[in-house]
């Protein structure tokens, strides 16, 4: 892939939204888990994902809410587990666009988290993986990935290592710190105890 030319217009952005987790540790599917609102997780997800781009995509054999029945799913590659089949799946399918990747469980995303993702793109980067602190762990799953970073997937796929963690080791990827204010949007929730916790805060705001 030929790396971009400065002043070149940057690529399309599109979304995929990862639902094929097996959830084993929450025990029902937790893309389907409703929110607040009484939208289910997907839902609301894709809702914010919209004003950003009408290009989203869900990656993963899990069942959906007849609202988004309209929506491009896009099967796994076989042979790959993980959040990299999505992504590489995603990838292969639109090779010129930049896919803004989510995971289906991080019921916090805000607004001002996309958009703070979204403006840090840079011309010279292949991808933007944000961390929570300056010597943290990056967050691939809510990160965005150029057209060039699928180089660095096809890779990792072909090692066998499916850890799409290891992408934010390579140069041409960049890695901002995430404002503190907007940190509570790359939380996960993982278990039926977590998802308690984040339903009594919800009810107090």
């Amino acid at each position: 892939m030929i790396p971009k030319i400065p002043g070149e217009s940057p690529a399309p952005l599109r979304a995929c939204l990862l639902i094929g987790g097996r959830s084993s540790r929450m025990g029902r599917p937790k893309h389907l888990i409703r929110g607040v609102n009484g939208r289910t997780w997907v839902e609301n997800t894709v809702s914010l994902l919209q004003p950003l781009t009408r290009d989203i995509v869900l990656s993963g054999g899990g069942d959906v809410p007849g609202s988004l029945g309209s929506l491009t799913r896009l099967p796994d590659v076989p042979g790959v587990q993980g959040p990299l089949t999505g992504i590489l799946a995603a990838m292969r399918w639109k090779p010129d666009a930049c896919w803004l990747l989510l995971a289906c469980d991080m019921p916090n995303i805000t607004p001002e988290a996309l958009q703070w993702l979204v403006a840090a793109r840079s011309p010279a980067s292949w991808g933007t993986v944000p961390r929570l602190r300056e010597d943290g762990f990056v967050e691939p799953l809510l990160a965005l990935y150029e057209p060039q970073a699928r180089k660095y997937f096809e890779e990792l796929c072909v090692s066998g290592i499916f850890r799409i963690s290891m992408v934010a080791r390579q140069p041409r990827i960049t890695t901002p710190v995430i404002p503190e204010v907007l940190c509570e949007a790359w939380s996960n929730i993982n278990t039926p105890e977590e998802l308690s916790r984040s339903r009594q805060v919800d009810r107090s705001l």
